[in-house]
């Protein structure tokens, strides 16, 4: 009895280890795009055009709202027209910027968080995941 519970849990094991590897996809990366400049990745470029307001609520402090960020960006992909989009960061959101054949183009954040109540932030970079599509 004891080898049979042991037979069984080391093959589910397995098959959890085995369907866990299957969902990564090896293709997804993450890259910067940084205030007022363009990022090409495969046939997709991404420009942060600007920061419409950060009301993020600062590191360390306590706030009864936690805010949010609003971009302007603008988006291309080879074959399109471009287009510009606003995009707003609320509770950890992502949002699905640009599709492609191959590929899915989130964005996952605005960097840096704030760490002061100033609201002047620079060097302000948008955080995007590029993800390859299974076939």
């Amino acid at each position: 009895m004891k080898k049979l519970l042991l037979i069984l849990s080391i093959a589910s094991i397995i098959v959890s280890c085995q369907a866990l590897a299957q969902k990564q996809d090896p293709a997804a990366s993450t890259f910067m795009a940084p205030l007022g400049k363009t990022i090409t990745k495969s046939e997709v470029a991404i420009t942060l055009v600007a920061v419409l307001e950060d009301s993020r609520c600062p590191r360390d402090t306590t706030c009864i709202w936690a805010g949010e960020a609003v971009v302007k960006i603008l988006v291309r992909v080879t074959g399109e027209e471009p287009q510009e989009m606003t995009v707003v960061f609320q509770n950890e959101s992502k949002t699905i910027i640009a599709t492609t054949k191959d590929s899915v183009f989130t964005a996952l954040k605005l960097l840096p968080y704030p760490v002061d109540s100033s609201g002047k932030e620079l060097g302000y970079q948008l955080q995007v995941s590029k993800k390859g599509i299974k076939l």
